[in-house]
């Protein structure tokens, strides 16, 4: 039941256009292992900072 919640909150951020913070959990330890790994309250108030004043919202 709780995986299937997952899925579905995780499709409903990509239909409004939200990114996904697992992923971007995943690409941090990839990509970037020395960057502390923000929480997830600090991941979407970024992004909404990012999106709506006309930052980028990519770092690669």
């Amino acid at each position: 039941m709780r995986a299937r919640l997952q899925r579905m909150l995780r499709t409903l951020r990509r239909i409004a256009g939200m990114p996904d913070y697992a992923a971007y959990v995943e690409h941090v330890r990839g990509r970037h292992p020395g960057r502390p790994v923000p929480s997830e309250r600090e991941f979407y108030e970024e992004y909404v900072k990012q999106r709506y004043d006309g930052a980028p919202t990519r770092c690669c």
